[in-house]
């Protein structure tokens, strides 16, 4: 029997509500995924906007008397073919310490490490003053092998600390006295401001400036952001310093490109919290092209990625255990590269779902104050706000760049040199 004419229109509104209803599913699905893997950057992107707030608006304290620390300071320069800029680095170095000297006394011996060196990095860094250990061990290429060496080498110079310097980098005036006075103060390890260099302001490009920014971003603001809640900071790889006691009670095991990140978690779950230092600043040389600043970003970028993945179980469980600090640095490490969580905002925006277009919203405001923050914190503020009117083509630019963060994530990457373009007498 044919169903009555006037259940015909019945049974086709059933039949479009749960088409409807499977559409809604499955946009929701879209959303939760989407949101989901953006929600560890937002959430300490909000925090690390929040901790700047707090530091901004802190009245300033008089500074707590320290006595004079009392050790040495061996700063650690790893080095992998770095012939035309070591000469530079040690030379910066050199000055730090000079103005921190205590009367007679060196305060800090320069160790430089000539790791699987083809070229002539020990001559030039010798004739520069530094000490230098050549290590010739292809068997364990890499940023942490050469750290290894360098810290025990130290340590057997009478080191009881150990600053780590990339050999491409300058260091500011005070850089090594700003590391004595947090080691003065009670710090097993810090970390104090690491920049970019463009070079002449004057030939700086949008892009470049834009670079420099999201670097600072990175680096700069969310250390200090960090700081100001009372978090670890974390270790940036260039620019950080760590006791000799410290690493006997946890070892500098890393071995992946983001040898920092997988130390600072290894510190961070066993309690440890690394400081932040505003006045010292380590600056290293903008990959003036394309093509080594893709690969460099690429390396990182995935580098990090594949870390996080495999700390943040551990992390998760030192927070669950009452370390606080564990938590945000797990938030930290499952976070998508900043361009890529943006891009999942934006389309949490564009789907048909009431929460997640609220959410992609709220994500947008964080991003815009983050970035607010790193242009704010630059030597020239007002040239850093002119740049960010390029901010689209740079976001299209690193979107592209996802590819090859995903197959570095994969992977694991070996230590590699950037290509610089660099006149001799920058060296």
């Amino acid at each position: 029997m044919e169903p009555a004419a006037e259940d015909e229109p019945t049974l086709a509104g059933e039949r479009d509500g749960m088409t409807a209803g499977m559409k809604g599913a499955a946009w929701e699905m879209a959303a939760v995924v989407v949101c989901g893997l953006s929600l560890p950057l937002f959430a300490d992107l909000a925090l690390v906007v929040a901790g700047n707030w707090v530091a901004a608006l802190r009245k300033p304290r008089r500074p707590a008397k320290v006595e004079p620390w009392d050790g040495l300071l061996g700063v650690v320069i790893p080095a992998h073919n770095e012939e035309r800029m070591i000469a530079r680095t040690v030379a910066s170095v050199r000055r730090a310490a000079e103005n921190a000297a205590r009367s007679e006394a060196a305060s800090a011996r320069i160790l430089v490490v000539a790791h699987n060196c083809a070229d002539g990095t020990a001559a030039s860094a010798r004739a520069a003053g530094a000490v230098v250990i050549e290590v010739s061990d292809d068997g364990r290429a890499g940023k942490s092998a050469a750290l290894r060496a360098g810290f025990a080498a130290a340590e057997a110079m009478g080191c009881s600390a150990f600053a780590v310097v990339d050999a491409d980098s300058t260091v500011s005036a005070g850089f090594v006295s700003a590391m004595e006075r947090a080691l003065a103060s009670g710090a097993e390890a810090a970390q104090c401001r690491y920049e970019q260099d463009g070079g002449d302001e004057a030939q700086v490009s949008a892009g470049e400036r834009l670079r420099m920014l999201a670097f600072r971003g990175m680096n700069v603001v969310r250390g200090g952001g960090r700081a100001a809640l009372g978090c670890s900071c974390g270790i940036f790889g260039n620019g950080f310093a760590l006791t000799a006691a410290l690493l006997r009670r946890v070892p500098y095991e890393a071995s992946s490109i983001a040898e920092d990140a997988e130390h600072h978690a290894a510190m961070v779950e066993q309690g440890v919290r690394v400081e932040w230092v505003e006045d010292a600043r380590v600056t290293a040389p903008l990959a003036r092209t394309r093509a080594a600043h893709d690969s460099q970003e690429a390396r990182w970028e995935g580098g990090r990625l594949r870390v996080g993945f495999a700390v943040a179980p551990r992390l998760l469980a030192a927070a669950l255990r009452g370390n606080l600090r564990a938590g945000e640095a797990m938030l930290a490490a499952l976070s998508l590269p900043f361009s890529l969580g943006l891009a999942a905002a934006l389309v949490s925006v564009a789907l048909p779902v009431e929460w997640s277009r609220v959410y992609g919203v709220a994500c947008v405001v964080v991003s815009a104050l983050y970035l607010a923050q790193a242009a704010q914190r630059g030597d020239e503020p007002a040239r850093e706000w002119r740049a960010l009117a390029a901010a689209p083509i740079f976001a299209v630019r690193k979107l592209m760049l996802a590819p090859r963060i995903v197959m570095q994530a994969g992977r694991r990457a070996a230590w590699v040199r950037t290509g610089r373009e660099q006149s001799e007498d920058e060296c």
